[in-house]
């Protein structure tokens, strides 16, 4: 009795630990799909930058930047530092600096939003290079290195 009770509590134990390895991949996989998201916008505001195209058209882009910035702060629970991430222990020692960089990120995606909304391709173009300065911040202390 003890010893199939002892078996049965071990395997419970492994296969919630699998449950949770899985879940920090799953965790993991969603932030690379947010930042594979901002990456696809960012690239369709510059084409519009470069096309001297409708501005009107960044609004959007900008708010999905801004829903995707919104949600991602969030996708880096304690133990989502292992596994294929980029992502520097940093992030869990200074997450209070983290939270803030991606507000930082936030607001430049709102102005990004003003700018087009006004139709002039100049702060349009700066508010994109805002933007570009606020996700490199952010990279350059949170983000490992890719070659």
């Amino acid at each position: 009795m003890k010893k199939t009770l002892m078996v049965a509590v071990v395997g419970a134990l492994v296969a919630g630990g699998a449950t949770f390895a899985l879940a920090q991949a799953d965790v993991i996989k969603e932030r690379q799909e947010n930042r594979k998201q901002v990456a696809a916008a960012m690239r369709s505001v510059k084409g519009v930058i470069d096309s001297k195209g409708d501005t009107k058209t960044v609004v959007e882009a900008a708010a999905k930047m801004k829903a995707l910035e919104s949600a991602f702060d969030k996708m880096f629970p304690a133990g989502s530092d292992k596994g294929d991430t980029k992502a520097l222990p940093t992030v869990w020692s200074d997450m209070a600096g983290f939270q803030a960089a991606s507000k930082n990120a936030d607001a430049a995606f709102d102005k990004l939003s003003v700018a087009a909304g006004s139709g002039d391709l100049a702060a349009v173009t700066a508010a994109f290079g805002d933007a570009g300065k606020a996700c490199g911040a952010c990279h350059e202390k949170y983000r490992a290195k890719t070659n």
